[in-house]
């Protein structure tokens, strides 16, 4: 077996005269017990390796299409075979434990049923707080670089195969496709994902309506944060799901009595908010506005573009918010003498600056 991206990640292959790529399989070693992924046969020396890691405590599978080997490695392994619940009745071996889409089969490895593929209850696996997925037939990686819807010839309805994968567009920090079938993806998933389906004719992803969108109160497949009680909002993220590059921009929608965000402003970043609906306060450091629909904000780069969304009225407000992306900005909390530097995902409190020397020898 080859280790592939991390310390814990295993696959191995089998090259398919027809389809003229590899199958892959997966193995993750967890010290709560190995998991095994749509595992395709094993040569003398895998097998030997795989012992020698601890075996396995579950297979996986993502569609009723890759048994695979699974069995052989049930019977070597006394491993639960796990799959959708949907999937479940039709394998001809029995499955242990059936599983529904959100379901986190061990923590950080959660479940995500792709409807309208040519199985009932495909899933993709969403692991590493989202930053990878494996697919196992929903999509294939061939040639190498590139995807391919899976098996579209046997897939009934493929625009909607298609606009399915909107599910893992959704997850904006997806890097990485782990695939049984073809070439994986390692870097720059979200992007071949967009380049697939920008190229197809039957459908047009760059287009969405906001009631095909629901309303979201936390990124998905990252841990919630706990608000304080006077915080919360919910919203649309609209950019990740039509192919968006430079522009982020999203609908929120501002209870009655809450606020959104702290007050902050960015360096890099330019926003402009716009009221769709209803009325809120916009607190900033050269006092308060009242916005009321139809009002356009902008909020350039630095101080001066310091805002926080009160909503002290009756109604909800809903307001969309667009920003150019930066990923080395930087964003500062007035209130709390804060810095966030999203190139290192970390926030630190001002007064610890430190100098240039510090820790130095």
């Amino acid at each position: 077996m080859k280790r592939v991206m991390f310390d814990d990640l295993y696959t191995w292959s089998v090259f398919d005269e027809e389809k003229q790529f590899d199958f892959n399989g997966y193995l993750w070693v967890r010290e709560e017990g190995n998991i095994l992924i749509d595992p395709v046969p094993m040569s003398a020396s895998d097998l030997a390796q795989l012992d020698e890691l601890g075996g396995a405590a579950l297979i996986v599978l993502t569609n009723r299409d890759h048994e695979r080997d699974a069995v052989a490695f049930k019977e070597r392994t006394g491993a639960q075979i796990v799959a959708h619940e949907a999937d479940a009745p039709l394998f001809e071996l029995v499955v242990d434990r059936a599983v529904a889409d959100g379901e986190e089969i061990v923590p950080d490895l959660g479940v995500l049923h792709l409807a309208h593929g040519k199985s009932p209850g495909e899933i993709a696996l969403i692991w590493r707080g989202g930053t990878a997925a494996f697919i196992g037939d929903y999509v294939w990686g061939h040639p190498i670089g590139s995807l391919v819807l899976g098996a579209e010839p046997k897939v009934a309805e493929p625009a909607q195969a298609a606009l399915q994968l909107r599910k893992l567009l959704a997850i904006p920090q997806l890097d990485a496709l782990l695939l049984g079938d073809g070439h994986s993806i390692l870097s720059g998933a979200r992007d071949a994902l967009v380049a697939m389906l920008e190229a197809r004719r039957d459908i047009y992803i760059n287009r969405i309506n906001l009631d095909e969108v629901p309303w979201l109160d936390e990124i998905p497949w990252v841990r919630k944060r706990a608000w304080p009680s006077d915080f919360g909002y919910t919203f649309k993220d609209i950019d990740p799901l039509i192919g968006a590059r430079h522009l982020g921009y999203l609908v929120m929608r501002l209870d009655p009595g809450k606020k959104a965000f702290p007050l902050h402003f960015h360096y890099f970043e330019e926003e402009l908010g716009v009221v769709l609906d209803g009325t809120c306060t916009m607190r900033t450091s050269r006092g308060n506005v009242a916005l009321r629909k139809g009002d356009f904000v902008a909020f350039p780069p630095g101080p001066n573009g310091d805002h926080q969304y009160i909503n002290d009225g009756a109604e909800p407000c809903i307001m969309l918010l667009l920003s150019n992306v930066v990923p080395s900005d930087i964003s500062e909390y007035p209130d709390s003498n804060k810095v966030n530097m999203r190139g290192v995902r970390r926030i630190f409190h001002k007064e610890k600056a430190v100098d240039y020397w510090d820790r130095e020898s």
